[in-house]
C-alpha cells in the first residue's frame, strides 16, 4: 500500500526539499550506503542536442565492485554490480524530454550464502526547459523496479526498485570555452519521495556537480567532475511485518566524488567515452544499540563506459 503526504505539513516539506534541490550544495562516481550505488557520469554537454523528430540514444556501462568497508564498519555482505543505463532523449513541445531505464545486474555474497539480483530498475522521466541561461529540470522516478525479491542480505536497499514514487527537481547551467577558458557546467538536483510503502520510505537526497572539459587534441577531450552528495537517512520499519529485515540505520550519507573521464566525439551525432570515478570522502556514522559508532559505508570505485547517437 502506498501511502502519500496528504497533510499540510507534509506537503509543506516536499515542497521544501525540492527548493533546496534547487539552491543548495555542490554527481556521477560513487559510494552510497552497502549497496546502493550513485554513479557520478554526466555527459549531457558531450551528446547531440535533443531536436524535434529526432532521438538520442546514451547506453552507459558500469562496473561497480564493493568489496572494501570503511574502519568500524560491520562485515555483513559485499556487492558487485554490472549495470546498463540506457536514456532517450528527444524535443517535443518546446521542451527537451528524457526517459532512463536501467538494468540492475548485482551479485551478493555474505560469508554464508551467495546470490544475484537481475532486472529492471527504476525508470525515471523527466523534461528540462531552457530558460535564459539555465536549463530546469523536473521529473518523476517510477517504482518500476521490483522490491519483494528473496535476497542472501536482506537489505531493502539493495532490491532493483525502492517501491517508491520520487519527484526530482534540479537546475543547470552550461558555459561554453571562450578563448582560454575551458567548457564546463554546473548542475543541483533534488528527488524527494511522494508515494512510498507503508513500511519503507526511501530517503530524499541532494546532490550538487561540477565539470570542466579540456579540449585534448581533435575530437578527443578530457573532463573533470566534482560531486556532492547528501542523502537522507530511509525510514524503514520492514521489521514489523518481516523479522528478517533489520532496523536500517545505514542509509543517511554525505559524500563527495571525483570522476575523470575521456570522450571521442565520432561525428556531429555520435560519441563514444570512458569515466573513472572514485569517492573523496564518505561520512556516514550509524550508533548501534550498545552505543557505539560505525561509519558502515562500503567505499568504490566505479568504471563507465558508453556510447550515444542521435537517430
Amino acid at each position: 500500500m502506498k501511502t502519500f503526504p496528504t497533510s499540510l505539513p507534509g506537503i509543506r516539506r516536499a515542497f521544501l526539499l525540492g527548493a533546496l534541490g534547487l539552491g543548495l550544495l555542490t554527481p556521477d562516481a560513487s559510494a552510497c550506503p552497502c549497496g546502493c550505488v550513485r554513479v557520478c557520469v554526466d555527459n549531457l554537454a558531450d551528446r547531440a542536442a535533443p531536436v524535434a523528430g529526432a532521438y538520442t540514444l546514451d547506453v552507459r556501462f558500469d562496473a561497480i565492485d564493493q568489496d572494501e568497508r570503511n574502519n568500524g564498519a560491520h562485515a555483513h555482505f559485499t556487492a558487485r554490480h554490472r549495470n546498463v543505463t540506457a536514456t532517450v532523449e528527444t524535443s517535443l513541445g518546446g521542451l527537451d524530454w528524457y526517459l532512463v531505464v536501467p538494468r540492475i545486474d548485482r551479485t551478493i555474497a555474505t560469508a554464508a550464502a551467495s546470490g544475484k539480483v537481475v532486472g529492471l530498475g527504476d525508470v525515471s522521466l523527466g523534461a528540462r526547459l531552457k530558460v535564459a541561461d539555465h536549463l530546469l529540470i523536473a521529473g518523476v522516478k517510477l517504482p518500476t523496479g521490483a522490491d519483494d525479491l528473496t535476497l542472501v542480505a536482506p537489505r531493502r536497499y539493495l532490491q532493483p526498485g525502492t517501491g517508491s514514487t520520487d519527484v526530482l527537481l534540479g537546475v543547470r547551467r552550461d558555459h561554453a570555452a571562450t578563448g582560454d577558458t575551458p567548457a564546463f557546467f554546473w548542475q543541483v538536483l533534488a528527488q524527494a519521495p511522494v508515494a512510498y510503502d507503508d513500511h519503507f520510505r526511501p530517503g530524499s537526497s541532494v546532490s550538487a556537480t561540477l565539470g570542466v572539459k579540456f579540449p585534448v587534441t581533435g575530437p578527443l577531450s578530457f573532463s573533470v567532475q566534482g560531486t556532492a552528495i547528501r542523502q537522507f537517512r530511509d525510514r524503514n520499519e520492514m521489521a514489523s511485518v518481516n523479522a528478517a529485515y533489520a532496523e536500517d540505520r545505514e542509509s543517511a550519507v554525505f559524500s563527495s566524488h571525483l570522476a575523470g573521464g575521456l570522450t571521442w566525439k565520432i561525428d556531429g551525432r555520435s560519441s563514444v567515452y570512458l569515466y573513472y570515478s572514485t569517492s573523496l570522502q564518505v561520512v556516514n556514522k550509524a550508533y548501534r544499540s550498545n552505543g557505539a559508532v560505525v561509519n558502515p559505508v562500503h567505499v568504490t570505485d566505479v568504471l563507465s563506459v558508453g556510447f550515444n547517437h542521435r537517430f
